[in-house]
Parts: C-alpha cells; sequence; structure tokens
C-alpha cells in the first residue's frame, strides 16, 4: 500500500490528521471541542427521540404495521441492550462524526432479521465492489478475526457520498476548522490559568544573584487562576509592571465566534441561532418558525436518509410495495397548548385530521365516533343543509 493509500485509509476510517494550527483531530478528539459536541448532542438527542414506525400502505389507506417482526425493532429495542432512542442517537452519532454506520443484522433461522447489532467505530476496516457491482464489507472484529461480511447482512447508513456506497468522512474534510477552534479553546483556557500571564514584568533596581530562585518564587505565589488578585509585596524596590494582553484585542473572541458559526453552519448545515450563547436568541412568537427551521435544514436530511436505507436495508423486495419506514417530527413541531388546540381545530374542521388522530398526536385515547370526520357527519345529518 502506498503511503497516499494508507492515509486515504486512515482518514476514512478514523477522520484524523495533523492540522496547520498545530492540533491533530480525529473522530474522537473532535468531539472535545465545545462546538463539534454541542451539535451532534443536540442531533443525536433529536433523531433519538422521534419515534419510528413501520407503516404499511394498502390502496389509500395508510396503518402502523405493528404485526410485522420489524416495527419493534425499529420503534422499541433493536437489540437485547438497546432501546430504540439509544440505537438511532448512536447512528446519528456515528453519522455526523465519521459520515458511515454499520449494523450486523442477526437472523432468525427463517431469514427474518431477529435484531440490529451495531458495529463499533474502526470494525469496518474498507467497503469494497466485486465485479457483479456487490458490496463486501472488510472488518475486524475486537478479538482480532477477520471476516469479509456480505452487504446483504449489513445495515449501513451513509452520509454525502463520492464514490456512490461509502459515506464521507466529514471531520476529516474540515479537520482544519476544528483544529483551529480547538487551539483557541487552549489558547483561552491556558491564557486564563495562568494568572500573572506571560506579560508580567518585575524590575530589580540591582543586580540579582539567584534570578531563577525569584522567578520561581513569584510564578509558586500569584500564578494559577484561583492566585489572581493576591497583594503582591515585592521587596529591595522591587516594581512589578503588567503588560495586559486583551484577548479582544487580539481577535481571540472574534476567532471564536467565526469559527463556532463555521462549524454550526457548514459542517452540521444547521440554524446557528440553536448554538448560540444568548445572541440572537429566537423570541417567543418565533419560536415555532425555528424549530421548523431545524427540522427542515439539520435534521429532515438525516431522516429521509435514514428511511429509505431502512427500505433498502431491512425490507424484502416484495414488502417494499406496501411497507415503509416514518419518522414522527410532529413531537418537535409542538407549541403552547393553546396554539396546539388551535390548529387541531383547524385540521379537524378542514378534515385534514379527523379528532382521534389527533389526540394520537397528543399520546391519548381514542373514543367512539372520533375516527369520524366531523364535516362529513354534519353534512349527512342536516341533509345536506349546513344553514342553522
Amino acid at each position: 500500500m502506498s503511503p497516499d493509500e494508507l492515509e486515504r485509509t486512515v482518514l476514512s476510517v478514523f477522520g484524523g490528521g495533523a492540522t496547520n494550527a498545530g492540533v491533530s483531530v480525529t473522530s474522537e478528539s473532535a468531539m472535545r471541542q465545545a462546538t463539534v459536541y454541542s451539535c451532534v448532542n443536540v442531533l443525536s438527542r433529536s433523531i433519538g427521540q422521534l419515534p419510528c414506525h413501520l407503516m404499511r400502505q394498502v390502496g389509500n389507506v395508510k396503518e402502523k404495521a405493528e404485526d410485522h417482526p420489524l416495527y419493534e425493532l425499529l420503534h422499541d429495542q433493536p437489540n437485547d441492550w438497546q432501546t430504540a432512542p439509544e440505537y438511532w442517537g448512536m447512528a446519528m452519532n456515528h453519522l455526523a462524526l465519521r459520515g458511515n454506520f454499520y449494523a450486523l443484522k442477526n437472523r432468525y433461522v427463517s431469514g427474518a432479521v431477529r435484531e440490529l447489532i451495531p458495529l463499533a467505530p474502526g470494525i469496518v476496516q474498507d467497503v469494497k465492489q466485486d465485479k457483479a457491482m456487490r458490496l463486501k464489507y472488510h472488518c475486524k472484529f475486537p478479538d482480532g478475526t477477520l471476516q469479509i461480511i456480505p452487504g446483504s447482512e449489513i445495515m449501513h447508513l451513509r452520509g454525502p457520498v463520492s464514490n456512490g456506497y461509502l459515506g464521507l468522512n466529514p471531520v476529516a474534510y474540515i479537520r482544519e476548522s476544528i483544529g483551529l477552534a480547538q487551539a483557541t479553546e487552549e489558547f483561552g483556557a491556558r491564557y486564563f490559568g495562568n494568572g500573572t500571564h506571560p506579560g508580567m514584568i518585575v524590575e530589580h533596581p540591582g543586580v540579582l544573584k539567584e534570578p531563577k530562585k525569584l522567578r520561581d518564587a513569584l510564578y509558586d505565589t500569584y500564578s494559577g487562576l484561583g492566585k489572581t488578585h493576591r497583594l503582591m509585596l515585592l521587596e529591595e524596590g522591587m516594581k512589578a509592571h503588567p503588560v495586559s494582553i486583551n484577548p479582544e484585542d487580539s481577535q481571540f473572541l472574534e476567532t471564536r465566534k467565526y469559527q463556532k458559526s463555521e462549524i454550526v453552519d457548514i459542517f452540521f448545515g444547521m440554524p446557528l441561532t440553536i448554538m448560540n450563547s444568548g445572541e440572537n436568541t429566537p423570541t417567543y412568537a418565533s419560536a415555532e418558525q425555528f424549530s421548523i427551521g431545524f427540522i427542515v435544514y439539520a435534521l429532515m436530511p438525516w431522516i429521509v436518509s435514514i428511511e429509505k436505507a431502512i427500505r433498502r436495508d431491512l425490507l424484502k423486495v416484495d414488502e417494499r410495495r406496501t411497507l415503509y419506514a416514518k419518522f414522527r417530527v410532529e413531537g418537535l413541531q409542538r407549541g403552547s397548548f393553546k396554539d396546539q388546540m388551535e390548529g387541531f381545530a383547524k385540521a379537524i374542521d378542514k378534515e385534514i385530521l379527523s379528532p382521534n388522530e389527533c389526540r394520537e398526536l397528543l399520546d391519548m385515547n381514542p373514543y367512539d365516533g372520533g375516527d369520524e370526520y366531523r364535516t362529513r357527519t354534519s353534512t349527512v345529518r342536516d341533509g345536506g343543509n349546513n344553514e342553522s
């Protein structure tokens, strides 16, 4: 393997690499950067809390396919040790930091999928196509076992792709921005951790016989965040001349803000306001539009990609005609109780939803007659005359 091929392999698997800021960035170390961690955490929690339903459509009738064995795996528990929110949240974490998520299909003797076993990062060493264009997953398990697993036995979620079958590692492509953000955080931590700062000058009127001893004594007594603002006692006519280095003057704060916006907007495609620290916080009146923007631009591309991957990897060919997966995002769009009630009333009045469908969105039990559309019922009851 040539050096260039080795570098590409390392980047595709681990997303690592040195940066011009002097910081080595990998998919693991990227999570130690505050903005990256916040974005990944928001995406993972948001995807994790969305219920995933396996739906069945026959003609114009759509219903939950609760009788299908795959329904419980997607909605409740994909394996013996994970709940559905944990599984989908972890999948989103892998996608955001590595561009790929892999799960092994454990089957019954009949061939039906019994459980989905997520593969830890690094287990899938490479993905290749054979002469028949079928995917082969080259895996190395923790015990050292090497195995080539056919694509039919892997659930593979991908981010953006260039070769058609392997997601691009986002950290590898934006590691310079993450590295600069990490460097500024480290600079800030050291700046405020060094109480006297490198610019402190102590002037002695004479000649020092042991300058190192004096320097060490001053450092031990006054350096450190917990020792700032102490009363400094100087002997033998010494004078202290602090040289202040304002982080804002050196564009430290501006650099941090820019790197934050670049990571949030370009890397994750999220509205910057969701990661703000008090600036441009959405008002109560705009909260609904803010939530819709987050769903449309940050979550929906991932949701659609996952739904289609479920269809491709987990459903049989004949099942794809009537079955499909659907994440319910309505829970993230809930406004105040008053707004919800007004919205449901309009939906019922316009025959968009029935009363029981509205109650289901509120996690309430249905009632007899609640499946009927009110306007149609009143039309039949009044003999077609709606005048009162």
